[in-house]
């Protein structure tokens, strides 16, 4: 039976929330044996760069609902610092989704949500300044009032810290409860007046957020305001600027992972109405976090936690074990960079890219999706992706087919095409090995700027999902860059090898790609090589008496022509003013080359119905057996004496 398949549509997947939510998700999911599909930007929607935003927007153009059996949604991650627009966007989008959505601790649309129980929290921050530091005097810096969306998170978390205060029968009045944003800059604000003296110091602050606590801490700390000596200041959250922060802040690991499973048995109530829910066990990790922002001393193994992930520690390489979880200082040292942008054509690239997957552990699978007119630099790639995708890389980690070339498809004729609407290949190959067990994909964009130039996906086990976070961002930062100076390069050498009028190769382009057909041909009797020459009729008399733009006009159908009877393997060249070649090797046939040439007669007195003035041309064509050391060169004269023994016989008719 197949596996049913939940979206999660996320951002910024490497923050504590969304893992915290990825956790209880994953862990539902693989009890109930779902597959877990996350489509998320790797950045925040505060990101100061714009261009770089917008080309990690584009991920969510790609979401095809009929792919899967429900959705669930964070979109209090997608409203950072009051930006809507990412939000809007998608509240637009999902009007059209006809599978069930559960949004998780804020409205979206109409659909159902699942709140984490924040009151519980703040009863426990409360009770401990109260208990542990006999504070008497308190400040609230709350939520956004006029955001509903946000309003039961906001009501949920004052109410824990107002029961409390009541009970302790410690006034409190809404003079003493400032409204923020849960960001940065009103706890910044706060902090101003304070500092200004418009509000006395109270005993504590205690913050419904970390990063509005840490713009509170952060501008009293400037101004001479000691954390926690002259004020306390608490957060909620434990994020990682939490914990490494001067002062460390004091802080609380919400419930958010049950939320997570929460939102899962939500769906399966929906899609799957008959089966039983499993409750998500508690985790023992949701609790009190001790900084020095309280006045204790400080718990290391939660500030101290994150510094492994910090750039610039020294590993030992020799340690076999470490290569199973890559770090950032790691990805630094592996000269990706380099390696990468370094790439003489898009196929060494992408090659390169293939061999440099080991920095992906722990992995199972790793796709590279690219656009499939990527390359060309005159396109619009700016609204998500094209109809075709090309399937560039599709590296497995316990693959016994090792090497680039069983899995980069790129050039050569070894490209694998397929439908946007899949998203992925690999959905449908349920008989791989990697299918026995549910599944998590990461999808996330690849770009460069606001270019868009296709996506990545990461494969792994939901029982070993291998969370996505600074490694994976950067690594795909590495592969943005080194595809567009792969594009950059190889418009380069298009251009150089390219004529500019018709696109078909030049002389340069042709010496070089039938030379390599030549290295590359098998040695035996059944090789051959031919050339076809064609050469406009009457081109002179045609500028003399209509105009240099007619006789452009005669080339380019030419042009179509000649290109309409030239195979993908074979060459196609303007060799100069009204001259073309094709010219191929294989096992062809003197009738097919008859044949080829019935069909470009054909094509031009198809051409010729509509044309004011029509066209003609003279065509001959040359078969012979491939002699590696004689080259290309004779049989493109033999062919061409051909074409003027044609000409000749059209002057002698006429």
């Amino acid at each position: 039976m197949k596996r049913k398949k939940i979206c999660l549509v996320t951002i910024s997947p490497e923050t504590e929330y969304s893992r915290r939510v990825m956790t209880g998700i994953f862990a539902q999911c693989k009890r109930y044996g779902y597959d877990v599909v996350v489509v998320s930007a790797l950045v925040s929607v505060c990101n100061y760069y714009k261009n770089y935003l917008s080309g990690e927007l584009n991920i969510y153009n790609l979401i095809n609902f009929e792919l899967f059996d429900g959705f669930i949604i964070t979109p209090v991650t997608m409203t950072e610092d009051n930006n809507m627009f990412l939000y809007e966007s998608l509240l637009e989008q999902f009007k059209n989704c006809p599978k069930p959505v559960v949004s998780i601790d804020m409205e979206f649309g109409n659909y159902p949500v699942v709140y984490t129980d924040d009151k519980i929290p703040f009863k426990r921050i409360t009770e401990h300044l109260i208990k542990k530091h006999n504070c008497k005097t308190f400040d609230i810096l709350s939520g956004p009032e006029s955001s509903p969306d946000k309003a039961p998170l906001t009501n949920q978390r004052l109410q824990g810290i107002l029961e409390v205060l009541k009970a302790n029968n410690i006034p409190m009045d809404d003079d003493h409860i400032f409204r923020g944003d849960f960001w940065y800059l009103s706890g910044e604000r706060l902090a101003n007046r304070y500092i200004s003296g418009e509000l006395e110091l109270p005993d504590a602050v205690i913050c419904l957020s970390d990063h509005m606590a840490l713009g509170l801490i952060n501008r009293l700390k400037k101004h001479d305001i000691k954390v926690p000596d002259d004020v306390i200041v608490t957060g909620f959250g434990a994020v990682r600027e939490a914990a490494i922060n001067t002062p460390p802040l004091t802080s609380y690991v919400p419930g958010q992972a049950k939320t997570g499973a929460e939102a899962v048995n939500k769906l399966r109530t929906i899609i799957d109405p008959a089966a039983s829910l499993v409750d998500y066990e508690e985790n023992k990790n949701e609790c009190l976090k001790l900084g020095a922002s309280c006045g204790c001393e400080e718990d290391f193994n939660y500030t101290r936690a994150f510094f492994k992930e910090q750039f610039g520690i020294k590993y030992n390489y020799d340690d076999a074990s470490i290569w199973d979880n890559i770090n950032m200082t790691m990805l630094q040292e592996s000269y990706m960079t380099e390696l990468l942008t370094g790439a003489e054509t898009p196929e060494i690239c992408l090659g390169k890219i293939y061999e440099s997957k080991y920095l992906l552990r722990p992995y199972k699978s790793f796709y590279l999706c690219l656009n499939d007119n990527w390359l060309n630099t005159d396109e619009n790639l700016t609204q998500g992706y094209t109809d075709t995708m090309l399937l560039a890389v599709s590296a497995e980690a316990n693959s016994k087919l090792h090497g680039k070339h069983n899995h980069v498809f790129i050039g050569e004729g070894k490209e694998r095409p397929f439908k946007k609407a899949e998203m992925l290949p690999a959905f449908t190959e349920n008989i791989k090995e990697s299918f026995k067990e549910p599944q998590v994909f990461y999808f996330a964009p690849i770009h460069f700027g606001n270019i868009s130039l296709g996506y990545a996906v990461l494969q792994n086990d939901l029982a070993n999902p291998g969370y996505i976070g600074e490694v994976f961002r950067n690594y795909l930062r590495n592969i943005n860059n080194a595809l567009e100076m792969s594009r950059t390069k190889y418009r380069s050498i298009y251009l150089a090898e390219h004529d500019s009028m018709t696109g078909l190769k030049n002389r340069r382009g042709m010496e070089d790609a039938i030379q390599q057909k030549i290295l590359n041909a098998p040695d035996n009797a059944q090789t051959q090589i031919f050339a076809i020459v064609v050469d406009m009729d009457g081109l002179k008399k045609r500028n003399d008496l209509h105009g240099h733009s007619e006789g452009d006009n005669g080339i380019m159908v030419v042009a179509k022509a000649v290109r309409s009877i030239t195979e993908a393997d074979e060459i196609c060249v303007r060799g100069g003013g009204d001259e073309f070649f094709i010219l191929g090797v294989g096992d062809y046939t003197d009738h097919q080359l008859r044949e080829k040439l019935s069909r470009f007669k054909g094509y031009l007195e198809t051409a010729n119905e509509t044309m004011t003035i029509p066209v003609e041309a003279s065509i001959g064509y040359c078969l012979q057996p491939l002699d590696k050391k004689e080259g290309f060169q004779l049989v493109l004269d033999k062919a061409d004496e051909k074409m003027y023994e044609d000409k000749r016989s059209k002057k002698i008719k006429g």
